[in-house]
């Protein structure tokens, strides 16, 4: 077997006859060198010193999900250490891997084949990250290949070229801050900066700027750096790394971090894992790219708001990352904090079954901090022309007293101008004579168009009760943002959703539309929000603590 396993019962491919017998290897090099006029080329000795190396492929399949051993000629011996990438033949073909271990010799009875290249000798594959890929494999019942392939970014020779700055010093302990408010925060700190692990549960509650939850995250993460621990930092989208980000480099600089994201781009990316790989930073800050990221001694986890969808990788073996760092935390003994505003079934579990403690806030903090909601309707209810009018009475007056105090965030539903309609006389859904795809507005004076193929409904005939008017069925943010621009004369309204998000707002007057999970932050926290169209299935809020 030219793995150090028996890999197939099937018979060697015909291609592939140097491999069907042990000299027919040599019988071709020699035939080939009568040919050619000259003698082949002898092949390198093996190293001296633990001549096999046990590596893991890159193979799709589940029942090769298992270690291999491979032959180290003596070309290869310092560049094929432990973590690095090879190239190897494998089953008559070209496979990828990384080196697990060096062996002085193989329990494998078999002949060995060599190692085919060595891509690199950068250690890329640390143990603490191989042990943390096989649980999350074995936990999600997927392949060692598939976990390591989310684990390690792809190669980028340029920058691994480059030296790395060596580390700073780390920063004096920060005071415990915003975790004075919250029981059991201080000494969760302390038993980090002691080099111990604990679990807890963090349930924030809005703050200003100095309290709110990324300045908290800042400040248990220099706890760590200070007691020189390293910490991974896990946050669902961009926007909410860029306020960790900020919180980050206020506190202590911008030397300790990094950001890893998917988005980044491969150099950056790769810049960004070697920078973590090799010390240089040991606070690393990202979505659920960075889950694996490979710390140096890792003694704090952040999970924040572990109940958002993005935290669910959608490629197989389909991991969480809030299992993930479980389980790095787990095996390398590091404190774990699952951090949110609105704590997530998974999290109560954790601390019914006492495998983790809350931290918690007084309630009359929490009354204090948490905004006001006013649900409309009660005031309308004997005005029909108010229940049936989509901005109420209350949410417009609402919006006028709190414009005097800074941004009102109006938040919808769906983007666009008039996602969806219907004909008026009969109600059902207007759709297109060309596809049957939905037909929609995208301004005020257009026609109405198909959303799947394009075709102009110019004119559209309702094949039910053949009524040629149409009636809006859902309402965008274009829509919403032009229905408030007249409400509101000389007010600036701005739409954030769809291709054009905006990172964030002023303190001054505006009125803000925005898609659920596209709210830009607000520089001193919004004056009020107003909830639209909630009987949409798509119209669950997203409201950040502290906007």
């Amino acid at each position: 077997a030219r793995s150090g396993e028996d890999v197939a019962d099937a018979r060697p491919p015909a291609k592939d006859v140097a491999d069907a017998r042990p000299d027919a290897g040599e019988q071709l090099a020699l035939l080939r060198s009568q040919v050619r006029g000259r003698r082949p080329k002898p092949p390198a000795p093996l190293a001296e010193t633990l001549p096999v190396a046990r590596l893991v492929l890159d193979l799709p399949v589940s029942h090769l999900d298992r270690p291999f051993d491979y032959l180290v000629p003596s070309t290869m011996a310092d560049s094929a250490v432990p973590g690095s990438r090879v190239k190897v033949r494998f089953a008559g073909q070209e496979a990828d891997g990384f080196v697990v271990e060096r062996l002085p010799r193989s329990d494998y009875e078999g002949r060995l084949v060599r190692l085919s290249r060595s891509v690199s000798p950068e250690p890329v594959l640390t143990p603490e990250v191989l042990a943390a890929a096989r649980s999350v494999a074995d936990r999600y019942a997927g392949t060692l290949a598939d976990v390591l392939r989310l684990a390690v970014p792809p190669r980028h020779a340029t920058v691994e070229k480059k030296e790395t700055a060596a580390p700073d010093p780390a920063s004096d302990r920060p005071e415990p801050g915003p975790w004075t408010d919250y029981r059991g925060g201080p000494a969760f700190l302390n038993r980090m900066a002691a080099g111990e692990g604990p679990r807890a549960v963090w349930t924030a509650v809005p703050g200003r700027a100095e309290e709110d939850w990324p300045h908290a995250l800042a400040v248990a993460a220099a706890t760590a750096l200070s007691a020189g621990r390293g910490s991974l930092l896990v946050v669902p989208d961009h926007r909410d790394v860029d306020r960790v980000d900020a919180a980050l480099t206020a506190l202590i600089g911008s030397a300790h971090h990094v950001r890893l994201t998917a988005d980044l781009g491969p150099a950056p990316r790769y810049r960004a894992f070697l920078d973590v790989l090799r010390g240089r930073a040991r606070i690393v800050v990202g979505t659920r790219a960075a889950a694996f990221a490979p710390v140096q001694d890792l003694g704090l986890a952040v999970c924040w708001d572990d109940g958002d969808d993005l935290h669910a990788e959608p490629r197989a073996p389909y991991p969480h990352t809030r299992e993930v760092l479980a389980t790095r935390c787990e095996q390398q003994g590091a404190a774990l904090l699952i951090g949110s505003t609105a704590r997530s079934a998974e999290a109560q579990q954790m601390l019914e079954t006492g495998w983790a403690r809350e931290l918690v806030a007084e309630r009359g903090l929490v009354r204090r901090r948490a905004p006001r909601v006013v649900v409309s309707g009660d005031d309308d209810a004997r005005d029909a022309a108010a229940r049936a009018a989509r901005l109420p009475s209350l949410a417009l007056r609402t919006a006028r007293e709190a414009l005097g105090d800074g941004p009102v965030l109006v938040q919808v539903p769906r983007a666009g101008y008039v996602p969806a309609l219907a004909c008026q006389t009969c109600r059902a859904p207007a759709r297109c004579s060309a596809c049957h795809g939905p037909l929609a507005a995208t301004e005020r004076a257009a026609a109405a168009s198909c959303r799947w193929c394009g075709w102009v409904a110019g004119d559209w005939v309702c094949p039910y009760c053949d009524g040629r008017r149409l009636r809006s069925v859902v309402v965008g943010a274009a829509r919403t943002a032009e229905e408030l621009g007249r409400a509101f004369p000389g007010v600036t309204v701005r739409s954030s959703g769809g291709s054009s998000v905006l990172k964030s707002v002023g303190e001054k007057p505006a009125l803000v539309v925005a898609t659920r999970g596209a709210e830009p932050v607000a520089a001193g926290g919004y004056a009020a929000a107003l909830l639209l169209d909630t009987w949409d299935l798509l119209s669950r809020p997203s409201l950040r603590a502290g906007e």
